[in-house]
């Protein structure tokens, strides 16, 4: 019996699926298949009923996977401390970042975790919380920023920070930069928001929803330059968070107003795989991003807040 068998099995079990188990280990259905035939063999006993529809764990599939499940994360625990105790945090962590938070804290994580610890590299992948959730699911990154969390029962998510939703554009359009600003005021703004199916769009429609108002959305764009290009024509402005237009804000090309009555503020985790226990070198970059969001907070930079009222999940 082998730890990959066991892996494998873990994964089945967790997809109720070969062929989605198979994508996501980068395997081969067959071999997949065969390693899964092999450890049941060698135990005695079927672990799976194959249906048309996916597979299901017979009774003694269920029990054996507690004991899988314990046995993986007690090996990957015994590696973890082996590195810890050899001082070996070093290798490469694929770091998955959303577009204001890249603008905002990549050069100081990378800066901070080379000076730390400079036997670790940062592979760095910038996309929305949809691409993060997929890409922390699939494997392809250890720790990601992301405003949602997915599938909790795969996702571990902690709360890292509350961002304010603001009104952002031309200051002789939206008014003085700073100054809180209605929900009910906006309406009478022509406005350039990302496509309908992302988050950020979805609470803002639901709250004009709520509050029975129609907002003047006049173009639906998800490249950030795009917006920019539009609100440099002094005509529009959009909804969204402060980390976005930061530079802009700062040059007093554009003004930003946060939205009170109701205040809207969107909440940013950091997730990584569930059963999928953190290595040495995910942990202390981890650590380091926490560090930077905390000094942000304190200093109240970026209109973030700390989001104490939020359970880890």
């Amino acid at each position: 019996m082998y730890l990959r068998q066991l892996a494998y099995f873990s994964c089945v079990a967790n997809n109720s699926s070969i062929s989605a188990a198979a994508e996501e280990l980068h395997v081969s259905q067959p071999a997949l298949s065969t390693q899964i035939k092999n450890l049941e063999e060698n135990l005695g006993f079927d672990l799976l009923k194959r249906k048309s529809r996916g597979i299901e764990l017979t009774r003694a599939g269920e029990r054996f996977l507690i004991s899988t499940k314990d046995i993986l994360e007690r090996v990957n625990r015994a590696g973890q401390d082996l590195a810890d105790y050899m001082g070996q945090v070093e290798g490469e962590v694929s770091l998955g970042l959303t577009p204001s938070i890249g603008r905002l804290l990549l050069s100081t994580i990378v800066d901070e975790v080379s000076a730390k610890y400079p036997g670790i590299t940062i592979a760095c992948k910038q996309g929305y919380s949809d691409e993060m959730v997929a890409g922390v699911k699939s494997g392809e990154l250890n720790l990601a920023f992301s405003n949602e969390i997915g599938d909790e029962s795969h996702m571990s998510a902690t709360p890292l920070l509350a961002q304010e939703l603001c009104l952002i554009g031309p200051p002789e359009i939206v008014g003085p930069n700073g100054e809180s600003i209605e929900f009910s005021e906006i309406p009478n703004l022509k406005l350039i928001q990302e496509r309908k199916t992302h988050a950020t769009r979805n609470l803002i429609e639901g709250m004009a929803k709520t509050l029975n108002i129609d907002l003047n959305v006049k173009v639906d764009a998800d490249p950030i330059s795009i917006r920019k290009q539009m609100m440099a024509s002094h005509q529009h402005c959009t909804i969204s968070m402060y980390g976005l237009f930061c530079d802009e804000i700062h040059d007093e090309d554009l003004a930003a107003r946060p939205i009170n009555s109701p205040e809207m503020v969107r909440v940013l985790y950091m997730i990584s795989k569930k059963d999928k226990e953190l290595r040495p070198i995910d942990r202390v970059v981890q650590e380091i991003i926490e560090e930077q969001i905390k000094k942000g907070v304190s200093q109240g930079l970026y209109h973030w807040h700390e989001p104490d009222w939020l359970p880890a999940r």
